[in-house]
């Protein structure tokens, strides 16, 4: 009969664990192009003289030539040159190419599996000043004017794509990596692809096509679509420099009561992405009221509260993964540039991530110190007050750092990357190499890393860079990740307590 018994609780234990496991959240498909695409093999039927490659390619023309990344306006009295210059975002019609077999290499020589008409311009702000450009990419039907949806690569068909450029990151790895972490966590995060560029013939090297955040009904950013007679909508915001069409441009409750603060001017400026050339006064109303109710619940007593508080506006899970990669990638434009939100009429406000160009101390603006927490905008200011979002942030980082953010996995995930690249970084580097030397850096001090001795001299250095950053980085949050407890004790972050309200 004891034996019995203790059958039957074992049985029961393993039932538990079985139920237990199934429960636990899996991984989210990301398709991990290094891992699931193989690496160059050299064709037998051609020379060197072939511009051959194992990854997609495509080549743009052209039917007049791209513009320039600046114009110049009106000087004021006082006004540096470089002051007077501003973003030029005109656009050019172009024929798209690409070649993308599903077995062997690439060839331009090659029956193109795609060809189609597209609108191209220079796209990104410090960027657009380097030498090798992003682009903006629009495709259309036949009359250059109205769009058409492309997949490119084996992503979701949409008319608008983002061609990126790496070279501030000299490892071109960062955006591939960090996007695909996020991806694998968090509900939407872009789906990217290597591919190498040829621009009106021209070689142009390793780029990274990216999807661009939009509304799409099959995929991305997936919200019910907006009706234009409706007052409530779904919605798509970014926050960042703002836009250049007030319209789209708003103010919320944090920006009319000065707890923005003043110091963010060039940043946190709340610009309405989706929906756009249907967008109405009274809808922009409606998202303007929105994100003030949130913004009121953040300042409020009972912020927390499931009901009244944040939880009732946030995806409070999308803002913890969020916070936790950001800050383990050094990301210091996180939640103040570069940052989108998302929210379905019948849902919560999700945070998406984009833009990690500049993450693991590859910041050019000044050094990144690895000793800081970078999330700082209000809205954080205000969840880190709150110690159950402390204890979520604690918790998914101790136990992503026994996954994909532990050192081992990111290790293996920048040499596995690497190796599918192959033969296209020494064809890259043949293009842009001079961007390693001295003299580059030292005749363009304003575009690359300071101080200036941070700058890599070859390829090889920028992965143990990238690498040495990482094991850095996983330390000081080993370290310090409790910490962050500080910012919700009361007598830090409360100037007075409930119960001595009257």
């Amino acid at each position: 009969m004891k034996y019995r018994l203790l059958c039957l609780v074992s049985i029961v234990l393993m039932l538990t664990v079985v139920f237990v496991v199934q429960k636990k959240e899996p991984e989210r498909n990301r398709y991990h192009q290094h891992l699931e695409e193989p690496g160059y093999t050299a064709c037998t039927n051609h020379g060197e003289e072939v511009f051959c490659t194992h990854m997609p390619l495509l080549s743009i023309d052209t039917d007049s030539s791209m513009p320039e990344p600046y114009l110049k306006s009106e000087a004021e009295e006082g006004e540096s040159e470089k002051a007077q210059l501003v973003e030029n975002n005109e656009m050019v019609t172009a024929s798209v190419q690409v070649f993308d077999a599903e077995t062997g290499n690439n060839h331009l020589t090659d029956t193109p599996t795609l060809k189609e008409r597209a609108n191209i311009r220079i796209r990104g702000k410090s960027s657009r000043s380097f030498d090798k450009k992003g682009y903006l990419l629009k495709f259309t039907k036949e009359n250059g004017i109205d769009s058409k949806n492309v997949s490119l690569a084996g992503m979701t068909a949409e008319s608008n794509w983002v061609l990126h450029g790496p070279v501030l990151d000299k490892t071109l790895l960062r955006n591939y990596v960090c996007y695909n972490l996020a991806g694998t966590i968090m509900d939407y995060v872009p789906e990217v692809r290597f591919c190498e560029l040829f621009l009106n013939g021209e070689y142009l090297g390793v780029y990274l096509i990216v999807e661009k955040i939009d509304y799409n009904s099959t995929g991305r950013c997936n919200i019910t679509k907006t009706a234009p007679q409706m007052t409530s909508t779904s919605f798509i915001l970014l926050l960042d420099t703002g836009s250049d069409e007030e319209e789209y441009n708003m103010e919320t409750f944090f920006d009319y009561t000065g707890k923005r603060g003043l110091s963010n001017r060039r940043s946190e400026h709340f610009e309405i992405v989706y929906p756009s050339k249907t967008l109405t006064e009274a809808q922009k109303t409606y998202i303007i009221d929105e994100i003030s109710q949130l913004e009121k619940s953040l300042a409020s007593y009972d912020s927390s509260d499931k009901q009244r508080g944040y939880p009732a506006y946030l995806d409070v899970d999308s803002f913890v993964k969020y916070f936790v990669l950001n800050e383990f990638m050094m990301n210091a434009d996180a939640g103040r540039l570069s940052t989108y939100f998302c929210k379905d009429i019948r849902g919560k406000i999700t945070i998406i991530g984009w833009d990690y160009n500049n993450t693991f101390n590859n910041y050019f603006v000044d050094l990144t110190e690895y000793q800081e927490f970078y999330t700082t905008n209000k809205w954080y200011s205000y969840l880190l007050k709150d110690k159950r979002f402390v204890e979520q942030v604690e918790t998914i980082y101790k136990e992503l750092r026994k996954g994909i953010l532990s050192e081992e996995y990111l290790s293996d995930y920048i040499d596995e990357t690497v190796d599918y690249l192959g033969p296209a970084i020494e064809r890259n580097y043949k293009k842009w190499g001079y961007t390693f030397t001295e003299e580059y850096c030292n005749a363009h001090s304003d575009i690359v890393l300071h101080p200036l001795e941070r700058n890599p001299s070859n390829y090889q250095e920028a992965i143990e860079q990238l690498k040495d950053a990482i094991s850095l980085r996983a330390g000081f949050m080993d370290r310090n990740i409790e910490t962050l407890y500080s910012r919700c004790h009361e007598s830090v972050n409360k100037q007075f307590s409930l119960k001595n309200r009257k």
